[in-house]
């Protein structure tokens, strides 16, 4: 089984690396690809695994996808029509595999749709109640067997209003989707703004060739009904998470190093928090800067919904955090599980306390530990805290990295880290 070999400490790494397309926007795009009579094309695709699986999920249900990994381009083609089970095999690994239901539903909706209830990181309860409780109120009847969440609108959906409980992602985008062919109007409330949900929207808007979903306050969203979609394309938004991940990796060695391809405007909370932490950042039109060479300062941040500090990027920032003399503060207010970080970190004697939903971390120097992977984001937590560490850590089950980063120890090499990929 492959594994990382990460020898350090490392220190002011130094360099540029272009990031990939968001897998958070490609995911929702490529499941909305159900809707379309013809075909999508999506281009600044990452190569990613649970992008790999998303294909895969779509070809067992009747599409034929076609993949350039050189021109990093998807094309989803639609003959005939889709088989409506979504299987367990798959959608197992990978929780956006969920939105599944809400693109089944909006293009079938008087045909019954059976999806397993989807995997993914262990991160805690992440029901999918609100896409549920969406649906029923757009016309659907539901019922839970053998795991598999099973759909129906027998007389066609109907547009309503919906206000979801707790601003969610996946349920704004599942919405969108069963909501694009649903007859009258649908408005949701309380919506997801992230930019990968305005990524989707923009993406519909474009392909029916006018606005149809747009935004009546600002967590508003209208859409009214369409007939059809048959074609569409799409370059899809740089990956923020991944951006800021290599700024981190900038941050922990002291260095400076510049991502590429990706919109400044879309971290606006983490580059505040960078800066605080005395990182200069300097920003260009689709480019970020950061300059850590000096002593930086300890904070307190708290993960919220965009424009806030995103969940995502919550274990990575902790890791930073641990080799940063004094007092920081984390509030993680979206997930349960989101700091299994802590223990993997604390091998390598990483000073961190857990009291409810905040972790006290007070900075020091680490040192090297084999440690396990248990999700994405830990996993790149897990290598900040190798690359900062005195002397050579492993660390195990380093696939759960290959979901969200593509190519990572040949960036990371780029950079000046010294790390090896070991089967």
């Amino acid at each position: 089984m492959l594994k990382y070999v990460i020898k350090g400490p490392n220190k002011g790494a130094i360099g540029s690396v272009n990031i990939e397309g968001a897998k958070n926007s490609c995911l929702p795009l490529l499941a909305s690809s159900i809707l379309f009579q013809d075909s999508i094309e999506l281009t600044n695709a990452p190569m990613v695994s649970d992008v790999l699986t998303m294909c895969n999920l779509l070809e067992v249900l009747g599409s034929k996808v076609i993949i350039s990994e050189k021109k990093k381009s998807i094309k989803v083609i639609n003959k005939n029509k889709h088989k409506l089970i979504v299987p367990y095999k798959l959608i197992s690994t990978m929780r956006a595999g969920v939105l599944l239901m809400g693109a089944l539903l909006g293009r079938y909706p008087k045909d019954k749709i059976s999806c397993a209830r989807p995997g993914g990181c262990s991160l805690g309860e992440r029901p999918t109640n609100f896409s549920i409780d969406g649906f029923k109120h757009l016309g659907a009847q539901y019922n839970l067997k053998n795991g598999y969440t099973n759909l129906i609108a027998k007389n066609g959906l109907v547009g309503n209003t919906y206000k979801f409980p707790k601003v969610s992602v996946t349920g704004t985008s599942n919405m969108i989707l069963a909501s694009v062919f649903a007859k009258n109007t649908t408005t949701l409330r309380n919506v997801s703004r992230e930019p990968e949900v305005l990524d989707l929207i923009n993406f519909l808007n474009a392909s029916a060739n006018y606005k149809f979903i747009y935004f009546k306050g600002y967590r508003t969203i209208q859409i009214n009904s369409i007939k059809k979609l048959t074609k569409g394309s799409h370059q899809i938004i740089g990956d923020r998470i991944e951006a800021f991940s290599y700024l981190c990796v900038g941050a922990i060695t002291r260095g400076k190093v510049k991502v590429n391809n990706v919109n400044p405007k879309h971290l606006p909370k983490e580059l505040e928090i960078l800066k605080k932490m005395g990182c200069k950042i300097k920003i260009d039109n689709f480019s970020i800067g950061i300059d850590a060479k000096r002593k930086l300062k300890p904070v307190s941040i708290k993960s919220a919904p965009w424009p806030k500090f995103a969940t995502d990027n919550l274990p990575i920032l902790i890791a930073v955090l641990t080799t940063i003399d004094g007092k920081s503060k984390v509030e993680e207010n979206v997930f349960s599980q989101r700091f299994q970080c802590v223990p993997e970190l604390k091998r390598m004697v990483a000073s961190i306390k857990i009291k409810k939903n905040t972790a006290t971390i007070i900075g020091k120097k680490l040192l090297s530990a084999e440690c396990i992977c248990s999700d994405l984001r830990t996993a790149f937590a897990i290598i900040l805290g190798a690359i900062a560490a005195t002397g050579t850590s492993k660390i195990f089950r380093v696939y759960h990295s290959k979901r969200g980063y593509y190519q990572l120890p040949k960036k990371l090499k780029k950079l000046g880290i010294n790390i090896k990929a070991i089967s």
